[in-house]
């Protein structure tokens, strides 16, 4: 047992000897430019050689990281630690295999990237991807959220989510209306692996429903290229055009029509599914759903979960047709 103790005590001495992993630096400007630094931050854990690189184009920065340090940064940022072990490892996949995507699309667009996979990463990005920006996010809950996050990441790490045999646009949100919403109507592409199927889990979603009050000069405010003037009640006119996953297609607003996607960015609302009155106060909308609503609801991979599904049937739920390998 004394030879066994004098090992571990020379072990913990070394360890205090390591240097710890430090924050990114921000970029200060100066009167000559130079070139984007390359900055590298791993999770004491091992990694492969394959790397995703990131551009802050805001700071004119490239990241690189492993693939699995980078999966482990970004599932920590999109999903709770607390959420049941499949939904974390479904997450893990369809951002593997979303930057994956990412990374092939964007080959040819070097230039404006500057040498980097891609740009678009979570609104953390990049304080919550290195291990002191983790330490931050979750406080003393550190050791065990990242040993949850990683232990999700390494049993799927690899694993991608497939329609006829190449990695799909594996688009996730927050919550929805009950039911997903198909590409073609958010972005006008479609995908045959992203179409509307039932997410009745979101309904338990602290999301699900929210309320906006917006008064009649923050409305007008909004829509500076209408000219808003007389009752406010009828600004709104018409029946608003709903699909069947509650995403508004088509709402005419001073004579004018708009997409539920518009009329979200506009005001700040949190999904494009919503109903909306008028009163003394100004606009009243009530809002279902957090997101996009197209692939993979985060709550409703929760729910799932909960009720036993693997991390497989909860992908191929939300995507059709597609296969994990």
């Amino acid at each position: 047992m004394k030879p066994y103790v004098g090992i571990c005590l020379l072990c913990y001495c070394l360890f205090l000897l390591l240097p710890l992993p430090t924050l990114p630096k921000s970029v200060n400007s100066s009167d000559e430019p130079s070139p984007a630094p390359d900055a590298s931050h791993k999770i004491p854990t091992e990694s492969n050689d394959a790397v995703f690189k990131v551009l802050d184009a805001d700071a004119g920065v490239i990241y690189t990281f492993a693939e699995r340090d980078f999966l482990i940064y970004t599932v920590a940022s999109e999903m709770p630690a607390s959420y049941p072990t499949e939904a974390l490892k479904a997450q893990a996949v369809a951002t593997y295999t979303y930057y994956t995507y990412e990374k092939a699309r964007q080959a040819e667009n070097t230039a404006a990237l500057q040498g980097a996979d891609f740009s678009a990463v979570p609104s953390t990005f990049p304080e919550t991807y290195s291990p002191e920006g983790l330490k931050k996010y979750w406080g003393d809950n550190y050791d065990t959220h990242l040993q949850t996050i990683a232990a999700a990441v390494d049993a799927v790490y690899g694993k991608q989510i497939l329609y006829d045999g190449s990695p799909i646009f594996a688009a996730y949100h927050s919550s929805n209306a009950g039911k997903t919403e198909s590409s073609a109507i958010v972005w006008g592409n479609e995908f045959a692996y992203l179409q509307p199927v039932v997410s009745s889990g979101d309904t338990l979603s602290p999301h699900y429903n929210t309320t906006v009050v917006v008064s009649d000069s923050d409305f007008a405010a909004a829509f500076p290229e209408l000219s808003l003037i007389g009752d406010a009640g009828n600004w709104i006119s018409g029946t608003p055009t709903v699909t069947d996953s509650g995403t508004v297609t088509s709402i005419t607003i001073g004579g004018t029509n708009y997409t539920g996607k518009q009329v979200r960015e506009a005001l700040g609302l949190r999904s494009a599914c919503f109903s909306v009155t008028h009163g003394t106060d100004g606009f009243t909308f009530t809002v279902s759903g957090y997101g996009h609503g197209v692939g993979m609801s985060q709550h409703g991979a929760k729910a799932m979960a909960e009720q036993g599904f693997t991390y497989d049937e909860i992908l191929r739920h939300y995507y059709t047709g597609v296969t994990i390998k």
